[in-house]
């Protein structure tokens, strides 16, 4: 990894520094694309706790539908900016 950043930094001034703000974009548009998976993964696991604990309580499948909706249309309606 050290040989990596030593072949980097011996290239002319102006192609090590594009070389590493694209090594460096590259990265992070992983790492977010990474981070925006994990975040969906576990709310569609909370969700699904959710409508468990539901079931076990007892409700009714329209109730479910009913408070699904009502949580689907909370969460939009804050994101949303004016």
């Amino acid at each position: 990894m050290n040989s990596f950043f030593e072949s980097i930094t011996s290239l002319p001034v102006p192609f090590n520094m594009v070389v590493l703000i694209v090594l460096i974009g590259s990265v992070a548009g992983v790492v977010a694309t990474i981070v925006k998976e994990v975040r969906t993964y576990l709310c569609h696991r909370n969700e699904i706790e959710l409508k468990r604990e539901m079931v076990d309580r007892g409700m009714e499948s329209e109730e479910i539908e009913r408070v699904m909706s009502a949580r689907t249309d909370d969460a939009g309606s804050a994101r949303r900016v004016p």
